[in-house]
């Protein structure tokens, strides 16, 4: 009797329900688990009847875009399996403000089924033309895309990508072509709600903000610099990509340029004339003379990966000075999974204004700096400082290199920094160093996005940092 009571309890936890006790327990000799606990039916006012998904138990009910009596709703029909009880009764007049909780009982089984109340919605949440996002003001239903000449994108063939709110349906549908080279028009329609942007594609002719790479095109760079260069472009207005040889021929202009981002995931560099020398950062090191020039008139860095070396060679450190601890490389695939208390590093100031609003993680110490997520996988390619002799602690190394440490391992390697402007001050127009292998852009498998997105957070206040 025992042995069948557990596969009955087992049986009885995989979906939802709760028995009574066993024989063991009470003496009763009998568990009722004859009947269900299904929703069948779920109306609200008379008209509004809810879906019922079984799997989730979820009931949701949708409302005219314009309904705002969800405070005082009535249950005009609720029919449930034969034999089931409920919590909640028809005639009874409810607050659906927020989420309300039914519950099925028929004999010893129980169901919690979630009733949600929602008004149609027809809302833009995210608009993407073949990689830049798009910005979108609700108000005026109008979406602007900002891209340059050089973009390699077809603007009378484009294929862009949309993000609606819940239900909402696009026509033109996401992922389908369209021409930008004129205003172009997306319907969005969720029952009674139907909206209507319009979006704009403008050129950048003077951007305030460039990620440079050595490719042609963004869509041409590894996936993981990739993802870095779309974030810049899609989330600083005024932001675009430009290759090395867009920079030395001038096709470019840097006139109203502020910041310039190089995420550089590359072979890692025993020292710096390895890197200064190496083939793949010839382009790089050609344009050299045009980012001093850039540098020296105020204009600032963030330097990340194997890219750090870029600032031996603007002379904000000197050549001599140059991480010590570096491994990793290929192709940004990655290679580290994240578990449920995925890596993390620690602020040696968490006042800086770089960690400014970053998520922080339950528990953890109030220095850690989360930017990865369960399942989120890395491949942990790493330019960072170990202190080892001559850099014993952060004071030896902030007095040996003329860097700031902004944040360390938990081995204590320093794996992001600061370098002063031009101008001999911290700040505006200065350089910041991410070596960290957990300053990563790109997962190869599927994740959901938290703590990652304080990697944008950060990147944000490091424009606002070095730039005003």
């Amino acid at each position: 009797m025992k042995t069948i009571y557990s596969i009955i309890c087992a049986f009885c936890m995989v979906f939802g329900f709760t028995a009574c006790s066993s024989d063991d327990d009470h003496g009763t000799g009998s568990v009722n688990v004859s009947g269900s606990c299904l929703v069948e039916k779920f109306v609200l006012n008379g008209q509004y009847e809810g879906t019922i998904t079984t799997e989730t138990r979820l009931i949701k009910v949708k409302v005219p875009v314009d309904f705002t009596q969800t405070n005082d709703m009535e249950v005009t029909s609720l029919v449930v399996s034969e034999g089931a009880q409920t919590n909640i009764k028809v005639g009874d007049h409810l607050n659906f403000n927020a989420d309300r909780m039914l519950r099925v009982t028929n004999g010893d089984l129980q169901l919690d089924y979630q009733i949600t109340v929602r008004n149609d919605e027809a809302l833009l949440k995210n608009f993407v033309l073949e990689g830049v996002k798009g910005a979108i003001n609700q108000q005026d239903k109008t979406v602007t895309v900002s891209v340059t000449a050089n973009s390699g994108i077809d603007l009378a063939n484009a294929t862009f990508e949309v993000e609606c709110s819940e239900d909402a349906i696009c026509s033109p549908a996401s992922g389908t072509k369209g021409n930008f080279t004129e205003p172009f028009l997306l319907t969005l329609t969720d029952n009674t709600a139907v909206n209507t942007y319009t979006v704009n594609v403008t050129l950048i002719e003077n951007p305030v903000a460039l990620f440079v790479g050595s490719a042609a095109t963004v869509e041409e760079l590894n996936d993981e610099e990739k993802a870095a260069a779309k974030w810049l472009t899609g989330n600083i207005s005024g932001a675009a990509y430009a290759s090395w040889t867009d920079i030395i021929s001038g096709n470019m202009s840097l006139a109203e340029c502020k910041l310039i981002f190089w995420h550089h995931h590359h072979a890692t560099f025993s020292n710096y004339k390895t890197f200064a020398e190496h083939e793949d950062e010839q382009e790089a090191m050609t344009a050299l003379a045009k980012m001093k020039e850039f540098w020296q008139n105020g204009g600032a860095f963030v330097l990340s990966r194997a890219a750090v070396n870029y600032a031996n060679a603007l002379g904000a450190m000197p050549e001599d000075i140059y991480p010590n601890n570096c491994w990793g490389g290929g192709n940004g695939e990655g290679s580290d999974v994240m578990g449920d208390d995925p890596w993390h590093f620690f602020a040696y100031d968490t006042n800086h204004a770089l960690w400014k609003n970053t998520k922080a993680y339950p528990g953890a110490a109030e220095d850690a700096v989360y930017t990865l997520d369960k399942d989120y996988t890395i491949c942990n390619t790493t330019c960072q400082f170990a202190l080892w002799d001559p850099y014993t602690d952060s004071n030896a190394f902030e007095t040996i290199s003329g860097a700031r440490a902004l944040a360390h391992g938990g081995d204590g390697a320093i794996v992001a920094w600061e370098l002063k402007a031009a101008n001999g001050q911290f700040g505006k127009g200065g350089i910041i160093c991410f070596g960290s292998g957990l300053w990563d852009w790109n997962s190869p498998t599927p994740y959901t996005s938290n703590y990652h997105d304080n990697i944008g957070t950060i990147m944000l206040n490091a424009f606002d940092y070095l730039t005003k």
